[in-house]
């Protein structure tokens, strides 16, 4: 009886834990809006922002699931914004195009942004990617958007709301 209680105390107190960590993880994947001095973006449902990690990009989100067979160490859509300096749009359009196996559609915004989408490989592994490049000055801000094929309809709406909602300041 005098372990009983203590137990039933410790017991309690695992439970609570457990299901604040679950919450706080759930948390993590809803719709959220990110917003920075540069740039405002909408991480949508599914996706994870880490915070405070030494990534070389500007912004990055990923999903929570991984591709099967051969793509199971990559991600089913991946987001990426890279900040480049003294750079233009067709600069980096040109090195997107270099970097691509192919350039399946293309189009101009304005003056000052370009959509682009694609096909590329990471390894071996055939990927659709998304571009939005928007100019400021010397610096152009290349949001990428990665998605397995056989996940591209399932991500399709939640790659549209980041393609639309990427505003550089």
């Amino acid at each position: 009886m005098e372990l009983l209680i203590p137990g039933l105390i410790l017991v309690a107190l695992m439970v609570y834990a457990s299901t604040k960590i679950k919450k706080n993880a759930a948390k993590a994947f809803e719709t959220e809006s990110i917003e920075t001095e540069e740039f405002s973006i909408t991480k949508p449902e599914g996706f994870l922002h880490p915070l405070n990690n030494d990534s070389e990009y500007a912004f990055e989100a990923y999903s929570k699931e991984f591709g099967q067979d051969h793509a199971e160490q990559i991600r089913q859509a991946s987001a990426e914004i890279l900040r480049l300096d003294d750079t233009n749009l067709d600069e980096q359009r040109n090195e997107i195009s270099r970097e691509v196996t192919a350039i399946t559609a293309e189009k101009a915004d304005s003056d000052k942004i370009i959509f682009i989408e694609a096909e590329r490989e990471e390894g071996n592994i055939v990927l659709d990617s998304f571009f939005k490049l928007v100019a400021r000055g010397n610096k152009v801000y290349e949001l990428r958007i990665s998605v397995l094929p056989e996940y591209k309809d399932a991500y399709l709406d939640r790659i549209d709301e980041m393609l639309d909602s990427f505003k550089v300041k």
